[in-house]
């Protein structure tokens, strides 16, 4: 167990709510879901690739529609959430497999989360 886990206070309901997105997010990357991915993504989305290229939004989900990119694990661990007014920013490490590369590949990961449509959004 980590220490963050082993020292979490309970989450609010901004850090609840952000927690739950990225599970939506996972779990519709795993069954390669582009319709909930479609509406959880902004169309201004960029992805730092694997393969060392930048990737927006519509690359992503061709890709993962034509089943070139698809995860069949994906293991995730979020280290640290942290909100800056209307932006949070989820930092952590994940353990995926699948295509292109068909190995057990380990990663970083910064996801931003912006609150768009709420008050004053």
């Amino acid at each position: 167990m980590s220490t963050a886990t082993q020292q979490r206070e309970p989450a609010t309901d901004w850090e609840q709510e952000i927690r739950t997105l990225e599970e939506q997010s996972r779990v519709a990357f795993l069954a390669g879901d582009i319709s909930t991915l479609d509406g959880l993504m902004d169309d201004r989305l960029l992805v730092n690739s694997p393969l060392n290229t930048v990737k927006d939004k519509a690359k992503v989900l061709d890709l993962l529609g034509k089943g070139l990119i698809r995860h069949t694990r994906d293991d995730v661990e979020i280290e640290h959430i942290a909100r800056y007014g209307d932006v949070v920013a989820v930092m952590g490490r994940d353990t995926v497999d699948g295509p292109p590369s068909n190995m057990l590949t380990h990663r970083r990961f910064t996801d931003i989360w912006q609150l768009q449509d709420g008050p004053g959004g």
